[in-house]
């Protein structure tokens, strides 16, 4: 006889509900909070890949979400492939869900759906301190610079090149997290989690550019190719400069959906 496989994990509602406090933000609808929620105990390793979620009404027991609310969050993380539904035996965490980004506040691209946006996923290339001036001066003040530079997979169809430059003195968590917890974060995230700061005003520029040697080859296209290049300067709710950010996009057939503040619901209607 075969062996019986073990049991799937299952993951504690109440964990669920204390981890929800963290990703309830002004403006944010509670169903992104959850959502969420979710992908950061994914990500986390909190509730790795065949994770048995609990029921919709053993949740809607312990969250302080409505049932509705819940079930729109599960959705769109089926949607996003995220977690995964089986006939008759429950909701698990898929295989393929670890390093979905929670949330972008920049990489919106919009899906064919128009109603939400592609998944993103980011990798950690590297953090290095910047040694000359750039607009990042000009827009953080003075001082120590940190640049983290991050690929980014914009569903399965393309990628960009992020770097986002933080002053240490003021997120110092930015110097301290080890690569690791670099992967797959929302750093609109670690800056509430850790810093308790939260973005305010947002301003944009875009231009089109040649994108740069090295950016063309991470991203796969030919050196030289026209992209966009998208420059995000974000100060917290208190005025102070929080970063300085630019992308490095390639052509793509998506509508990018650009933010105004840190408390931009998105394609989501506010209130939900």
């Amino acid at each position: 006889m075969r062996p019986k496989s073990p049991p799937p994990t299952a993951a504690d509602p109440q964990g669920l509900a204390n981890r929800l406090g963290r990703f309830a933000r002004p403006g944010l609808p509670k169903y992104v909070a959850l959502r969420d929620a979710v992908v950061d105990a994914v990500n986390s390793g909190q509730w790795p890949a065949g994770t048995r979620l609990p029921n919709e009404q053993d949740l809607a027991a312990h969250l302080p979400i409505a049932l509705g609310t819940i079930q729109r969050a599960l959705r769109r993380l089926v949607e996003e492939g995220i977690i995964i539904r089986r006939s008759g035996h429950g909701t698990f965490v898929a295989p393929t869900a670890i390093g979905r980004m929670n949330s972008p506040l920049h990489c919106r691209f919009v899906d064919d759906s128009g109603r939400d946006y592609l998944p993103v996923r980011s990798r950690f290339v590297s953090r290095a301190e910047v040694t000359r001036a750039g607009p990042w001066t000009e827009a953080l003040g003075p001082g120590r610079v940190l640049v983290i530079e991050r690929l980014m997979h914009i569903g399965e169809e393309f990628r960009l090149v992020s770097r986002i430059y933080v002053r240490p003195d003021v997120l110092p968590v930015f110097a301290e997290l080890p690569a690791r917890k670099l992967d797959g974060e929302n750093f609109k995230d670690i800056m509430w989690r850790h810093a308790g700061e939260a973005i305010g005003p947002v301003r944009q520029f875009l231009s089109v550019i040649r994108l740069p040697g090295d950016v063309a080859k991470q991203v796969g296209v030919k050196r030289g190719t026209p992209g966009n290049h998208l420059q995000a300067i974000a100060w917290s709710t208190g005025g102070t400069p929080l970063y300085f950010q630019e992308f490095f996009i390639p052509p793509n057939g998506r509508r990018m959906h650009l933010p105004t503040s840190g408390r931009d619901p998105g394609l989501a209607p506010e209130g939900i």
